[in-house]
């Protein structure tokens, strides 16, 4: 009997066991997803900085040559 109580609990501890690792498993899984969703996120918004300095340089690159063209024409 003893043998049988051994298998028994061992059958019992290994579905537990098991279910730890899937809910480990899932604990990992949901980390990366959120980690994923802000790094997307976040590069989202690199983007829109970048263009956002890019439009403002534009602008200043053409205040200067407005500039540039106004002291040409009073030299």
């Amino acid at each position: 009997m003893s043998t049988n109580e051994t298998t028994s609990t061992a059958s019992t501890e290994t579905p537990a066991a098991e279910s730890t690792k899937k809910e480990a498993g899932t604990i990992v899984d949901i980390i990366f997803d959120l980690g994923t969703e802000w790094a997307t996120y976040g590069l989202g918004l690199a983007k829109t900085a970048l263009e956002q300095g890019a439009k403002t340089l534009e602008k200043l690159a053409s205040s200067i040559d407005t500039l540039k063209k106004q002291l040409a024409s009073k030299a």
